[in-house]
């Protein structure tokens, strides 16, 4: 069973502060360091598949013949599973890149040097009742809400790059974001 925690996440997760002095590879794990937890521990899976519809939209892809690679995460806090964190990549902009391989990278440039340099990221939030399959990934309790944090990642001339679909319980997500005034 699941410990009750409150983490904070912060919408921007992957802008990593800089000179934090801490060991993590990206921010989100300096974020669960700063509230004095463990977000070491992940598994992660690569497979290059014929993407869901609603991924291919957003990618710009023909679900039916176009490939997509897949980076699945479980990520871990004080060893429980925490969050599903879930990139695609248009097969044809990754195909011999690191991100195509079955290993992690805390490389951030590898989608730059391909000729794809993000400039800008959408976000949409979505509250929900998880699948059987998140529910058993982040092995929650019956009646769990989640919520779904899907990131579009652009280039500066608007094609969609990357698409992450992150899946965070809702016993453990307090979101928090400053607004400039």
């Amino acid at each position: 069973m699941r410990s009750h925690r409150r983490l904070y996440w912060r919408l921007s997760e992957f802008e990593l502060p800089e000179n934090t002095g801490l060991t993590s590879s990206d921010a989100w794990e300096t974020d669960i360091e700063n509230q004095g937890h463990d977000p070491t521990r992940q598994e992660l899976t690569v497979e290059t598949i014929y993407p869901p519809a609603t991924i291919a939209a957003k990618l710009g892809l023909d679900p039916d013949k176009d490939l997509c690679v897949v980076r699945r995460r479980v990520r871990y806090i004080d060893n429980e599973p925490a969050i599903i964190s879930d990139d695609y990549f248009d097969e044809r902009i990754v195909k011999g890149t690191e991100l195509a391989e079955q290993r992690d990278t805390t490389r951030e440039d590898i989608l730059k040097e391909a000729g794809y340099e993000q400039t800008y990221d959408t976000d949409e939030i979505t509250t929900r009742m998880p699948t059987p399959s998140e529910s058993r990934r982040l092995a929650l309790s019956a009646g769990t809400p989640v919520a779904e944090h899907v990131r579009t990642a652009y280039t500066r001339d608007d094609k969609p790059v990357r698409v992450m679909v992150s899946i965070i319980p809702g016993d453990t997500l307090v979101l928090r974001y400053v607004i400039p005034t």
